[in-house]
C-alpha cells in the first residue's frame, strides 16, 4: 500500500506541474513557446530575444498603445514559426480581435495561414486556451475566424494581392515582402512594393493595432530600410537584427547551422548577398567607407571614473543651404578618441553659433578647430564672443583653420585612422532622431566611390583626426595660446 501511495503522490505532483506549465503558458509567451514545442525552443535560446520583444508588443496593445517592431534574422532561424505562435497566443488573450499578415506571394501567405490555423486547432493549444474555437463555417486559409470574433480573425495576402473589407485591430504583420536580393534591388519592383505597403497594407490598420515587420535587410531602400529612416528614424520602437556570425565569427545558433557551415557558405556566396541575407547588412554596405560593422563602439559607463588626457572638437560649418553643420567632440585617451557629443543640424548660423557656444560651455573642451572655408572664420569669431560673454571661466582654444586639399581625398586618406583610433557611442546610448543619430546615419552611409548627397559627418571626423595629429599630444595647450584670438 505504501508503494501505491508513493506512486499516487508522484502522479499528483506530475499533474500539478503540468497544470502550472499550462498556467504559465497562458500568461507568459516564452513559457507558451516552450510548452508548445519544448525541443525546438530549448535548442534555440536566441529566440527568447524575439519572444521578449513580442511580449513588449503584447503589453503595449494591452495598454492601448501602438508598438512597432522590426525583426531581421538569417534564413531557417524560426522567425515565421515564432510569429505564428505569437499570433495564436494573442488570439488566446484577445479572441475578438483581428490580425493581418502579408507576405511576398500568395503561396507563402497560404502556408503561414495554414500553419497558424493548425496551431489553434492543435490539442496542446486547447490545453492552454480551451475556450478558443474556430468558427465551423469560417476556416478558409484566405481568411478564418474564431468564435466571438467581431470580424475575420486572420487574413492577408501575397504582395500585390487584394485585401478588401477587412481591418487589423490587434496585429499587422509583414513577413518577408521580398523573395531575393534581385527582387529588393529592382527599382521598379521596390517602388511597387513600397506603394503596396503604404496603400493596401497600411490602409487596413485600425486604432491601436501594433505592427511587426519581419524580413531580410536587403537594401537601404527596401521597405524595412525606408521604414527605419521614416519620421526622423522614430517609426520603429524597436529593431532587432541577428547576424549569422557573431562578433567572434561563431554561428549565432549551432542548431540552425554550424559555424563551419556558415564559414563555407560565406566563401561560396557573393559578398553582397552574404552580407544582406545572412549578416543583415544592406547591400549598399559593401561600398561604404564607414560601415557600422567596422566602427569601434563604447558605452558611457565604460568611461566612468576615467580621466581623459583632454577633450577636443572639430566643426564643419555648413557650406550650402542643404548641408549639415557637423561638430563632433571627443575625450582623448592616448591615441584613442571617444566621440562623446555631437552637434549635427541643418539650422542656420544664427542658431548654430549660440548652440555650439553653449556646447563649449557645457562640455568644456580644451581645443576646438573650426574649418574657416566659406565664412568659417567669421563664424569662429562669433562663437568665441558668445563663449566669452556667457562663461568667463572657459579656457577653450578655438582655432579657425582653412582646408585646401580635395575633400574626398582627405576623407579617404583619414578613413583608416578614424576606424582604428575613434570610438563611437553604442547605438543604445543615443535616441533615434537625435543629433548623434543623424551624424552616425550620414557617417555610416558615406560611399567610397563618391556621389554622396552629404559628406558633412565624415568631413568633420576628418577635420577632427587631422586636428588631433597636428597637436602632437599637446591637447590642453598649456604652452600654446595660438588660435585663442584666431589666425
Amino acid at each position: 500500500m505504501a508503494k501505491r501511495s508513493d506512486r499516487d503522490i508522484l502522479v499528483r505532483k506530475a499533474e500539478a506541474a503540468v497544470i502550472l506549465r499550462k498556467r504559465q503558458a497562458r500568461n507568459d509567451f516564452w513559457a507558451y513557446c516552450l510548452y508548445m514545442d519544448t525541443s525546438f525552443f530549448v535548442r534555440r535560446p536566441f529566440l527568447k530575444l524575439i519572444a521578449d520583444a513580442f511580449t513588449r508588443v503584447f503589453l503595449s496593445y494591452s495598454n492601448d498603445t501602438i508598438y512597432r517592431l522590426a525583426v531581421s534574422m538569417p534564413p531557417r532561424a524560426g522567425k515565421s514559426y515564432i510569429t505564428s505562435l505569437f499570433i495564436s497566443w494573442m488570439f488566446g488573450r484577445f479572441p475578438e480581435e483581428s490580425v493581418m499578415r502579408n507576405t511576398c506571394a500568395d503561396p507563402l501567405y497560404n502556408k503561414l495561414s495554414y500553419d497558424t490555423r493548425d496551431i489553434v486547432r492543435s490539442r496542446k493549444y486547447r490545453e492552454v486556451f480551451p475556450e478558443i474555437k474556430l468558427k465551423p463555417d469560417k476556416q478558409n486559409v484566405h481568411g478564418w475566424s474564431l468564435e466571438g470574433a467581431r470580424q475575420v480573425s486572420y487574413f492577408g495576402a501575397g504582395k500585390d494581392g487584394t485585401v478588401i473589407g477587412f481591418g487589423a485591430s490587434m496585429l499587422a504583420v509583414t513577413d518577408d515582402l521580398y523573395k531575393s536580393l534581385e527582387d529588393a534591388l529592382s527599382d521598379n519592383n521596390n517602388e511597387k512594393t513600397w506603394v503596396w505597403k503604404q496603400g493596401t497594407h497600411d490602409s487596413r490598420i485600425e486604432g491601436s493595432c501594433c505592427s511587426i515587420d519581419i524580413g531580410t535587410r536587403w537594401s537601404a531602400t527596401d521597405v524595412l530600410g525606408r521604414m527605419e529612416e521614416s519620421r526622423d528614424g522614430k517609426y520603429y520602437d524597436e529593431i532587432i537584427r541577428v547576424p549569422a556570425l557573431d562578433e567572434n565569427d561563431r554561428s549565432f545558433c549551432e542548431d540552425v547551422h554550424t559555424t563551419e557551415y556558415y564559414h563555407e557558405l560565406r566563401r561560396e556566396t557573393e559578398d553582397s548577398i552574404w552580407m544582406a541575407e545572412y549578416m543583415q547588412e544592406p547591400y549598399e554596405a559593401k561600398g561604404l567607407l564607414f560601415p557600422k560593422s567596422e566602427l569601434k563602439r563604447f558605452r558611457r559607463a565604460d568611461m566612468r571614473g576615467r580621466i581623459p588626457d583632454g577633450r577636443i572638437g572639430a566643426t564643419d560649418v555648413a557650406d550650402e543651404g542643404d548641408d549639415n553643420f557637423s561638430s563632433p567632440f571627443a575625450d582623448v585617451f592616448g591615441d584613442q578618441l571617444f566621440i562623446t557629443d555631437v552637434l549635427f543640424t541643418k539650422d542656420a548660423v544664427e542658431i548654430t553659433a549660440p548652440r555650439l557656444a553653449q556646447m563649449i560651455i557645457d562640455i568644456r573642451p580644451d581645443r576646438l578647430r573650426i574649418e574657416s572655408n566659406n565664412g568659417g572664420k567669421i563664424f569662429a569669431n562669433d562663437v568665441r564672443r558668445l563663449v566669452k560673454e556667457n562663461d568667463s571661466y572657459s579656457n577653450c582654444i578655438i582655432q579657425a583653420c582653412p582646408t585646401t586639399k580635395n575633400k574626398q581625398t582627405r576623407i579617404l586618406m583619414k578613413s583608416g585612422w578614424i576606424k582604428e583610433h575613434c570610438r563611437f557611442l553604442d547605438e543604445s546610448e543615443y535616441e533615434k532622431g537625435s543629433d548623434y543619430w543623424w551624424f552616425m546615419k550620414w557617417l555610416t552611409s558615406y560611399k567610397k566611390e563618391g556621389g554622396n548627397a552629404h559628406d558633412d559627418a565624415p568631413d568633420s571626423m576628418t577635420i577632427l583626426a587631422e586636428f588631433f595629429d597636428s597637436l602632437n599630444g599637446n591637447i590642453k595647450g598649456e604652452h600654446d595660446i595660438s588660435g585663442i584670438f584666431g589666425r
